[in-house]
């Protein structure tokens, strides 16, 4: 990373050299981030940013929209135009506090999600109202026209979304490695759990990678406090 340029960059563009400190800051914590996975922040894509975002918000309270705002400036330096939205997009939904949509969600089916949208059901929030029982899930699979199977797989990732910093990719993850329910994340050691997910990821090639111990720890820890929704 051309930290020098950057900040000249910044510089050009307006920037106190504050803010710009603080941008250079947020971007060389990802740059570290990424170092512990192999990786290059030059060569980041989306899942490497969901990654960093769901570590620095394993940490109580905190939110990773300033760290996201001065990625946006970075990608925009070297002229990544998808990491620029992408960052942004991220960013605008921790400001407004918007809720996570059904859609977001990583290999789904979204005509899935269209017919559940046409009952009203857009968000994991309004998927977990409406399809906390067998019953609920199976009415549901009837009125939208949705295979009983696909709810319940989207029950199942709106459920690992309650825990802060698993969204779409992270649910994924751990949905496709066996973990189906934040229940289920509560019976795991943390530190079994970030070798379990290191090893899927090396065994299938998901396209993403594992979470370090303190997210792992973050999740674990919150899911053993959450009450359950889901009944199965």
């Amino acid at each position: 990373m051309e930290a020098e340029a950057f900040q000249q960059f910044l510089r050009k563009n307006g920037r106190s050299k504050n803010a710009a400190l603080r941008a250079l800051d947020y971007t060389q914590q990802f740059d570290e981030y990424l170092s512990k996975h192999g990786r290059d922040i030059d060569d980041a894509d989306p899942d490497d940013l969901e990654s960093f975002v769901a570590a620095v918000e394993a940490a109580p309270g905190v939110s990773a929209k300033l760290h996201l705002w001065g990625l946006g400036y970075y990608y925009e330096f070297i002229d990544d135009l998808v990491m620029v939205h992408v960052c942004m997009t991220m960013r605008r939904e921790r400001v407004e506090g918007t809720p996570f949509r059904l859609r977001q969600f990583r290999a789904i089916n979204l005509e899935h999600t269209d017919r559940l949208g046409s009952q009203g059901i857009h968000t994991a929030n309004d998927l977990l109202a409406a399809g906390g029982t067998a019953s609920e899930r199976s009415e549901l699979s009837s009125r939208a026209s949705v295979p009983l199977d696909a709810v319940a797989e989207l029950v199942r990732l709106s459920d690992l979304t309650r825990i802060d910093g698993i969204k779409a990719l992270r649910a994924r993850l751990y949905l496709d490695a066996g973990v189906r329910s934040v229940a289920d994340l509560a019976e795991w050691d943390p530190v079994e759990l970030v070798t379990m997910l290191k090893q899927f990821v090396a065994d299938t090639g998901f396209e993403g990678i594992a979470p370090l111990p303190g997210e792992a720890r973050h999740a674990v820890e919150t899911a053993r406090k959450l009450k359950p929704l889901i009944k199965w």
